[in-house]
């Protein structure tokens, strides 16, 4: 019954929902584990910046903000990448790319939305796996939600590899979008166990 329940959960949420003010407005304080007060006040507006630059310049599609938090002003310091309606590829972007790939400390901070009321795709946790210097990811649905992934400090990158392809186990190209997500969502649950902090 469950199963079937995250079945037309997952058929509901592939629906493009366009931002609205009132969403924009409603991006929550998110306390993240680890941070500051002043950062999590710098993650609350990059989430929103993220939204207005999508409903403003890409018609409510994918946009991702890279910044360093430990740079000077990272509010005023980010790359910015646009996507389409299912992805975005941040490292096209010349200073997200830069960001990104110039860091060997875990200080870089990925936020980007999703036009469906979705949490992380696999494609996200992919990404986020094979780009350790990001310390979190984040992902803030066009209804105003936050979710977000960070390592914890005993983090193990093969265990997460592999958990990651235990839950690719079985999907290939013409996998639905369903399938994928619910994939996805399995590695979300188990996360924990390789040290993945999912919130």
């Amino acid at each position: 019954m469950k199963h079937v329940q995250e079945l037309e959960q997952a058929k509901r949420r592939d629906k493009k929902v366009y931002i609205t003010d009132v969403a924009i407005d409603k991006v929550p304080l998110v306390k993240y584990d680890g941070f500051t007060d002043g950062q999590n006040i710098i993650m609350q507006e990059l989430a929103k910046d993220v939204l207005l630059l999508s409903k403003e310049k890409n018609n409510s599609n994918e946009v991702a903000i890279t910044c360093d938090l430990e740079s000077d002003n990272p509010l005023s310091t980010f790359g910015v990448s646009l996507g389409t309606e299912h992805e975005v590829d941040i490292l096209a972007d010349t200073l997200s790319n830069h960001i990104i790939v110039s860091k060997r400390s875990v200080a870089v901070v990925v936020l980007h939305n999703h036009p469906s009321t979705q949490t992380f795709s696999l494609q996200d946790i992919h990404f986020f796996i094979l780009h350790p210097m990001i310390k979190v990811i984040v992902v803030v649905s066009n209804q105003g939600t936050v979710h977000y992934l960070k390592r914890d400090m005993e983090y193990d990158y093969k265990k997460a590899f592999r958990l990651f392809r235990e839950c690719m186990d079985g999907l290939n190209k013409s996998s639905s979008a369903t399938e994928l997500y619910l994939a996805s969502l399995t590695f979300l649950a188990k996360c924990s166990e390789v040290n993945l902090f999912y919130r």
